[in-house]
């Protein structure tokens, strides 16, 4: 007999430790964190382009009026001897602002590098190169001054002789430009972005304000309301949410419903035997004959198996219908044949007791399945007890397993009264039985059978008579062989 593998070792829990419960974040600060951080993100980004651009702005004219002293020089030296000491234009003089605190400095160099007029401690690079015209600039600290340089290679002489022309004023000028501009451009946006994220903020928090509602609505209701959500004044983003709650409240309200039923038929069907009990009981408290006392003790071990069978199939329904993890069905490769022999087996004493003939025709090759093995042995056990009850002494009852395409069957069939068509669309509902049968039956057998065939994805069909049958009953229960069932 196959048997249940033992469940497996609990893993270790992740969750917080008990007593030490994790408070859930508003969804407002998870909305505010992805909106404001890469907010505050790019503006910093943007401060920094900004000061570059500023920079750029800034050099700007102040580096082409360096480029048109030069212009200036070159036009200057070109009507002189280098040979002869330079003299500046009273003119050129002028628009170098050689008498301002901040002048324009000057000098003019040699094709050899060497200064021959002009501020001759003004640098220049060692690669400066020899290209005609190139205009280059260059930063340089000089007596603890930051100046910005400009020089050019290509001016000539009334001689003909070339020369290189330099061109240099401080960075105040610039710096304090540079200033300016990135007052008028980051003012505003210290004012508006902070603004804006306060607007912003305040929006979210309006905007998040029915599901505050929605919440003070779901708070307000019975614990036992299980009526379906209005989401008319919702907003659209939440609908799917409250549709998926209803979904959920009529699968909960379904299920007490069935519940309650459940709990009512239960205690209707367990009050027939333990009354029974106690008047079996009270019967064999008051006989002194010792037959009519053993004769009541008998009633009273019926009645005691009656209600103990009821409450064993009643304990199978409940676990075939639970959705907890402690008793979620689990899938095994199960060989069809091999569990029908041992149960037929295992039946075959209880058969012979009542009179009845139980025999088994298992298909030729093996029917691997995955089901569930607990489950399994449940419904061939009840369809074994549904054949056992049900038919007459004299009778007879076959269990049979075979195989189609993409599927592999159980059939139970015997020549007992059967089930009239009537009733068939009703008699896997629970505790149904067909008014005047009197067999001792409690109406969970084929209810049982179904839940656990509806588990499994299999299909249960009535199928005809075996040929030269009048009465008795057919019941196929088909597996598929590859689908997944219901978890």
């Amino acid at each position: 007999m196959q048997h249940a593998s033992p469940p497996p070792s609990p893993k270790p829990s992740t969750a917080p430790a008990k007593g030490k419960r994790v408070a859930p974040r508003p969804l407002i600060h998870k909305i505010m964190i992805w909106i404001f951080g890469p907010l505050f993100l790019l503006w910093t980004i943007g401060i920094v382009i900004t000061y570059f651009i500023a920079q750029h702005i800034a050099n700007s004219p102040y580096d082409r009026t360096l480029r048109d002293h030069l212009d200036l020089l070159r036009v200057e030296i070109s009507h002189q001897d280098l040979s002869q000491p330079i003299r500046l234009s009273h003119g050129a003089q002028t628009i170098l602002r050689q008498d301002s605190p901040t002048p324009t400095l000057w000098q003019i160099r040699n094709a050899n590098g060497e200064p021959i007029a002009g501020n001759a401690s003004l640098p220049v690079p060692d690669s400066w190169g020899y290209d005609t015209d190139l205009l280059r600039y260059r930063d340089v600290i000089l007596d603890d001054q930051s100046l910005r340089l400009a020089y050019v290679w290509g001016g000539k002489d009334k001689n003909d002789t070339p020369f290189l022309a330099v061109a240099a004023e401080t960075n105040e000028h610039r710096a304090v430009l540079h200033r300016e501009i990135l007052i008028g451009m980051l003012t505003p946006q210290f004012i508006l972005v902070p603004l804006a994220a306060m607007l912003a903020g305040l929006g979210l928090t309006h905007g998040l304000e029915p599901l505050n509602l929605l919440q003070a609505r779901l708070r307000a209701r019975a614990p036992g309301d299980l009526s379906p959500v209005d989401h008319e004044q919702a907003p659209a983003e939440i609908v799917p949410l409250i549709d998926a709650m209803n979904g959920l409240l009529a699968q909960q309200a379904q299920f007490s419903a069935t519940q309650r039923q459940f709990v009512a038929n239960a205690a209707h069907q367990l009050k027939t035997p333990l009354a029974g009990i106690r008047t079996q009981a009270e019967l064999a408290l008051r006989e002194r004959d010792p037959q009519q006392t053993e004769s009541s003790l008998l009633q009273l071990v019926r009645g005691t198996d009656r209600a103990t069978r009821l409450v064993t199939q009643m304990l199978a329904l409940a676990r075939a219908e639970s959705s907890d993890a402690l008793y979620a069905p689990t899938r095994q490769t199960l060989d069809l044949n091999t569990l029908t022999e041992l149960y037929v087996t295992q039946r075959v004493p209880d058969a012979l007791k009542l009179g009845l003939d139980l025999g088994l025709e298992n298909n030729a090759k093996a029917i691997l399945l995955q089901a569930d093995p607990v489950l399994l042995d449940e419904l061939i056990n009840n369809l074994l007890d549904n054949a056992l009850i049900y038919t007459p002494a004299g009778g007879w009852i076959t269990l049979r397993t075979g195989q189609s395409p993409g599927k592999g069957w159980l059939e139970i069939e015997d020549n007992g009264p059967g089930i009239p068509a009537e009733h068939r669309a009703r008699i896997f509902d629970r505790f149904y039985r067909i008014i005047g049968n009197q067999a001792d039956g409690s109406g969970l057998g084929l209810a049982i059978v179904r839940e656990i065939a509806d588990i499994h994805g299999a299909t249960i069909d009535f199928m005809p008579l075996s040929s030269g049958q009048e009465s008795g009953l057919r019941l196929r229960v088909s597996f598929p062989l590859s689908l997944p069932w219901r978890a």
